[in-house]
């Protein structure tokens, strides 16, 4: 059964040789400077790349198990912090008691999270940690003040400062901006 140089199948096979390249010896500059084997630095940046597009891809993945009711408070609370930076409402009850109930919706949706929230954190601990000198912070008040309609004289002092230190705003504005964007 002598079957070569038939074709198979409708496919006919070549009768000259497959010409392939030798593999290289020779080491690139880049394998000697890093000590590599002939034909290594190659699959070492390959390695890396991959090791890049799948990080990237995770933390891709990450942002999408973000809730959007995360994302939407986070909006409504900056959106209504910011409203203290045009005019002083520190003696308002009623923004106050908004943006306390603002505040507790972010507090709330990270006891219940599952996804990356270091923006996030570190946000609530810029507030956490305002003003420096004082018996309670920022956080503090938004905290206790939610759903009251009364105001407490240090509450109403933070929010004063704040207003006229427009330094100190735009500071505590921008960790919210950066945990926002954290999170989309």
């Amino acid at each position: 059964m002598n079957n070569y140089g038939q074709s198979v199948h409708g496919y006919h096979h070549m009768h000259e040789e497959i010409k392939t390249e030798p593999v290289k010896d020779q080491k690139t500059q880049k394998e000697i400077e890093l000590n590599l084997p002939a034909g290594r630095f190659n699959l070492l940046v390959l390695t890396y790349l991959t090791a890049e597009t799948l990080l990237e891809s995770i933390r891709s993945t990450e942002a999408l198990k973000t809730p959007q009711k995360v994302i939407d408070s986070l909006k409504e609370f900056l959106t209504i912090f910011k409203e203290l930076e045009e005019t002083d409402l520190s003696t308002e009850w009623r923004y106050s008691e908004k943006l306390s109930r603002a505040w507790a919706k972010i507090k709330d949706s990270m006891e219940q999270a599952s996804y990356p929230t270091t923006g996030l954190k570190e946000m609530i601990n810029a507030f956490d940690h305002y003003p420096e000198k004082g018996d309670h912070s920022l956080g503090y008040y938004l905290s206790l003040h939610a759903g009251e309609q009364w105001i407490p004289f240090p509450f109403m002092e933070i929010l004063r400062n704040l207003h006229e230190n427009k330094k100190e705003i735009h500071r505590l504005i921008r960790f919210g901006d950066l945990a926002l964007r954290s999170l989309r």
